[in-house]
């Protein structure tokens, strides 16, 4: 490939006080191409079958609502079992607001509390390992693979500003972090998958809550059925905000997981810290969104045209972006309620 004798442009990125007209026409699910495998393996199954049955559309649509309507399908069930054990305990009084919960058998089970455990420590180990792994990536491609790329077809005539050389990976799908860099470096196709099969697996956590005889909560059951439809469209149509939702959830999952793990054998941090990791979640969402849409007003240097693209430059990725954000709005509002209700209204109640 020849070298491009020029000097490189004042910046790498620009930025449009309107987003590319071409995510806004109607996107193509269907027709549009599946990315490559972005796991080296020569298992036939997983490549031509699994890998593209998973990010058929029909597969988290179908999950996400079987799995909604189950969780207040047996919601129903466990509620009449509270208020039966309840009342066999207690004849004769009030009914509370809040049932204490009334844990099935197999919930009591010393096998189960060891598999709960686990749960938890396995979790909280993948979030710490997917977080790593993409900070890493995308320190390595911003600082060594973009610069270097950049330097092998441009004359560089000033040091190349850090922000820039960020954005630069994060948009361009075909030389910035969506693709694995040999088998030490991991990419964003690699990270986004296996996080978009891991919240089938976290489904486990709505199973337990049940197990141990309390209704699951709308925010529980929104929040992991919208998690694998964000995950889903994210990874389908390669969409490069979709690193938000991989490096943000995955941190805060590092930290809830690990407090899970400690309450597994005993150890109470206090509600102070519940309450943070609450508040950290919510400003997850808030930043998390607003970044996500700050992509849309982001173009990017090609580096082999030497002409700008838009970050979001296609219907599908915008798509991607649009779920994301619709997702994340309502959960929101769910999560403050849930601090209002959990915080601030049982400090009135000390106070009073």
């Amino acid at each position: 490939m020849d070298v491009i004798e020029q000097t490189l442009p004042y910046k790498l990125i620009s930025w449009n006080w309107l987003p590319n007209s071409e995510v806004f026409h109607l996107p193509s699910i269907a027709s549009s191409p599946i990315k490559e495998f972005p796991m080296e393996t020569s298992n036939a199954f997983l490549k031509e079958r699994f890998y593209p049955a998973s990010l058929h559309y029909l597969t988290p649509v179908t999950v996400a609502f079987v799995y909604f309507i189950c969780v207040h399908l047996v919601n129903k069930i466990v509620v009449r079992r509270q208020l039966r054990q309840y009342q066999s305990s207690n004849p004769g009084q009030a009914v509370p607001k809040r049932l204490p919960s009334a844990p099935y058998a197999i919930a009591k089970h010393r096998y189960f509390k060891l598999f709960v455990l686990l749960h938890n420590v396995a979790l909280c180990v993948y979030s710490v390992w997917t977080f790593l792994g993409m900070t890493t990536t995308i320190y390595y491609y911003s600082h060594e693979l973009i610069p270097d790329l950049i330097g092998r077809y441009y004359s560089l005539s000033s040091k190349l500003s850090p922000v820039d050389l960020f954005w630069q990976s994060v948009c361009d799908v075909d030389h910035g972090i969506w693709y694995n860099q040999g088998d030490s470096i991991k990419g964003l196709a690699f990270y986004s998958y296996v996080f978009y099969l891991s919240k089938y697996y976290e489904i486990l956590d709505t199973v337990i809550i049940l197990l141990k005889g309390r209704p699951a909560s709308l925010l529980q059951s929104y929040h992991h059925s919208g998690a694998i439809l964000s995950m889903w469209a994210g990874t389908r149509f390669a969409s490069p905000p979709i690193w938000i939702f991989v490096v943000f959830n995955s941190f805060i999952h590092s930290i809830m997981y690990f407090y899970y793990t400690l309450a597994c054998v005993g150890v109470r941090l206090g509600g102070i810290f519940k309450q943070t990791l609450t508040s950290l979640q919510i400003c997850q969402f808030v930043f998390g969104g607003s970044l996500a849409v700050v992509h849309l007003f982001v173009r990017y240097l090609d580096v082999l045209s030497g002409t700008y693209r838009s970050c979001i430059s296609t219907s599908e990725e915008a798509l991607a972006l649009f779920i994301n954000v619709f997702y994340l709005t309502p959960l929101t509002m769910l999560f403050a309620a849930f601090y209002i209700d959990s915080y601030k209204k049982k400090d009135k109640l000390k106070k009073s």
